[in-house]
């Protein structure tokens, strides 16, 4: 299918399936190295090849639906690096241990029926620990030497609560155990009651400072990026209000004013991100970008838990991203729903 290229600033549409800076470039990239390599061995074509996914809470279940499209077309180790923020991690590790369809089952399955996400659980909104614990672990056991295996090098965002600075975690090379480096990835800052120790830094949720690493994969040397956005394209995050801002300090920065501070800046961190990303603004001249993203009309959320409406939005993302690639996307789906896991 012909791509469209990205339009001019304040001009995006919003009913285009891909977006970016040259993207028809990344989509050909991606297409040409998975028919070179279903041929022989891997090859260098003198190109650097990043997926950067987002994550987002519920919300991931859609980028989560892209890489279970990506695994379907066979580009499970196409990537050179892949890069992922909070839920994100999720997606991408399921995705590079060849599980992706196991994966995305996690969302309307696992966290649709107040294990994870309970309101009333003040003390610990978002159980990560459930999540980690006894998701991955035990009921969608996740493949981690697998992971560790892979050709791809896996990236993920995290906040150093002391310096309130974003970082990047190599996931392979941490140090730590990867799932305790997941667990960090997902400590949602006030949600989550804790920060998590990787290395002797006191880790957090990256979302705030690194709303998802297009910047970052960029710094890295990635010469071309498929982007995998579970917000659409007018979403503008707004600055917390004093009352959000009240609680934050109070629940979370506890004093350290660089984190407070980062927690201030979140507007202006995700507009960069998007700007870029959208090909509102240039990104270096030997850097293309293909971003694939919700639509307008997205219904699902950082907290739904409709098990029907999670999955029926994997699926519209999956198809989206099937037709991204020239593939017909009408008549793929997803297995159908089954009774919640214990």
């Amino acid at each position: 299918m012909a791509v469209p290229s990205a339009t001019q600033a304040g001009e995006i549409p919003h009913d285009k399936l891909v977006y970016g800076a040259n993207p028809e470039k990344v989509i050909a990239l991606i297409q040409d190295r998975a028919a070179r390599w279903r041929q022989g061995p891997p090859t260098p074509d003198g190109h650097k090849l990043g997926l950067v996914i987002e994550g987002g809470g519920m919300r991931a279940v859609c980028s989560g639906g892209g890489a279970v499209a990506l695994s379907h077309l066979g580009f499970g180790e196409l990537f050179d690096e892949v890069y992922a923020t909070s839920a994100g991690i999720m997606n991408a590790s399921y995705f590079l241990s060849g599980q992706a369809k196991l994966g995305i089952t996690v969302y309307y399955d696992c966290l649709s029926d107040g294990r994870f996400l309970n309101p009333k659980r003040f003390w610990k909104v978002l159980d990560v620990d459930f999540v980690i614990d006894h998701v991955v672990r035990e009921l969608k056991p996740l493949d981690v030497d697998k992971i560790l295996s892979a050709r791809s090098q896996l990236f993920v965002a995290a906040i150093n609560k002391r310096s309130g600075s974003g970082m990047m975690i190599d996931a392979k090379k941490a140090g730590a155990p990867f799932l305790e480096v997941c667990r960090a990835a997902m400590a949602i800052p006030v949600l989550y009651n804790r920060a998590v120790n990787i290395n002797g830094y006191r880790c957090m949720d990256g979302g705030l400072a690194i709303p998802f690493p297009i910047h970052e994969a960029i710094a890295n040397g990635c010469t071309d990026l498929l982007v995998l956005l579970t917000r659409p394209p007018s979403y503008v995050c707004q600055a917390p209000g004093w009352g959000s801002r009240l609680l934050f300090d109070l629940m979370c920065a506890h004093g350290h004013r660089n984190l407070r501070e980062t927690y201030f800046q979140q507007g202006a961190s995700s507009t960069a991100a998007r700007d870029l990303a959208f090909g509102r603004k240039p990104a270096a001249s030997t850097v293309n970008i293909a971003t694939i993203c919700t639509g307008e009309d997205e219904v699902v959320q950082r907290t739904t838990m409709n098990r029907e409406a999670l999955r029926a939005a994997a699926v519209r993302y999956g198809r989206k991203t099937l037709q991204v690639f020239g593939e017909p996307g009408e008549e793929w789906d997803l297995a159908p729903l089954h009774g919640v896991a214990a």
